[in-house]
């Protein structure tokens, strides 16, 4: 299968800019997206579906790829160091419109207001981690579901400390791929931390350096790859 999002002969996402170079093209989508997301969170838009997250990728990458606020096209994956190289299972991109309407109609329907705090994050576990999974977007799925987390947690009146979260990005983002592996999924990474968020008490943050054995810093970013 052909990349259509890649300039010919380079793995090089085609972009505003037209930056051919992809660590320059890193460099100033890190810078873009970090500025965009600031600005989002100061400005926050209301979640109101998980299907607001095409609102949240249009905003943020925008600035740089046509295709921003666009479901992806093709299949992909990425090889995940915590998983021995393998991949996530994202859903094949015919399937994203009805994976994502099924897991709204969950979304939609969950009051909130009648959860207490464990029992908010426990159900925000099991949504974004499912969210994230689906892959909706050739590039910035991570970075617009966090976006989303932190915007809806703020809605919903749970005190998450995003600093907190941003400190550990690395641990969160695999906790991420650990919650997303179908019937081997394990969600209890993911709430620990977004536990420890709120509370900020007596923790030990030498759990984050680590997931089962994996030494969360050793992560260095993968790019998708094409499905043949």
């Amino acid at each position: 299968m052909i990349d259509k999002y890649v300039y010919p002969g380079i793995k090089v996402l085609i972009n505003k800019l037209n930056i051919k170079d992809a660590n320059k093209l890193d460099n100033a989508e890190y810078s873009i997206v970090s500025l965009n997301i600031n600005n989002l969170i100061r400005n926050p838009i209301s979640i109101n579906s998980v299907k607001d997250i095409f609102v949240i990728h249009k905003l943020l990458f925008s600035d740089l790829y046509e295709w921003a606020g666009s479901k992806r096209n093709i299949n992909i994956y990425k090889e995940e160091p915590i998983l021995a190289g393998l991949s996530v299972n994202y859903s094949d991109h015919s399937s994203i419109n009805s994976d994502l309407n099924k897991l709204d109609k969950e979304f939609i329907n969950i009051k909130w207001d009648e959860l207490k705090s464990k029992e908010k994050v426990e159900k925000i576990v099991s949504i974004i981690s499912r969210l994230w999974r689906i892959h909706p977007f050739r590039e910035g799925n991570t970075r617009t579901v966090t976006t989303f987390l932190y915007l809806f947690v703020k809605q919903i009146e749970l005190k998450v400390n995003i600093d907190f979260i941003g400190k550990h990005a690395k641990y969160f983002r695999n906790a991420l791929v650990m919650a997303s592996i179908d019937e081997y999924s394990e969600y209890e990474h993911l709430t620990n931390i977004l536990m420890d968020s709120i509370s900020l008490k007596d923790i030990n943050e030498n759990k984050y350096n680590t997931i089962k054995e994996y030494e969360v810093e050793k992560y260095t970013y993968q790019t998708h790859k094409i499905k043949k």
